[in-house]
């Protein structure tokens, strides 16, 4: 084997531990079994404050959002690194005012989208429109 696919075969080994060491040890778990969660969606431009409440089965939040979609009036759009929540109660975000639903757990900012935000008992899920 020449020197090159040596170099080229460690790389892609070492990319596949990376990944598999996130996946296992770093990524978001999901929490098995029944739970109660509060989804919140604010929008002031609508005059809009709503609070739904759900008991569900689901681990993630995304799961939880594609099953209430019509319920809750979503849109959604999916990027290579994941599905992003644009509109709620059937109000879409516009770009060109530079909106979008900012999404938060029990006040604090979420720091992925809802396809690795865990749904756990009691918690309560916000989206709020903002401009950026």
């Amino acid at each position: 084997m020449s020197k090159k696919f040596k170099v080229i075969l460690s790389i892609l080994i070492v990319t596949l531990l990376v990944f598999v060491g996130y996946k296992v040890f770093l990524s978001p778990k999901g929490v098995e079994g029944a739970k109660a969660v509060t989804i919140h969606v604010i929008n002031e431009d609508e005059d809009v404050d709503k609070t739904f409440e759900y008991n569900t089965d689901y681990e993630f939040l995304l799961e939880l959002l594609e099953e209430k979609q019509e319920e809750l009036g979503i849109t959604f759009e999916k990027y290579d690194f994941g599905t992003m929540v644009v509109g709620m109660l059937d109000y879409v975000a516009d770009p060109n005012k530079q909106e979008y639903f900012h999404v938060s757990i029990n006040g604090e900012d979420a720091l992925t989208g809802p396809g690795e935000i865990p749904l756990i008992d009691e918690d309560v899920y916000t989206f709020e429109l903002k401009n950026y």
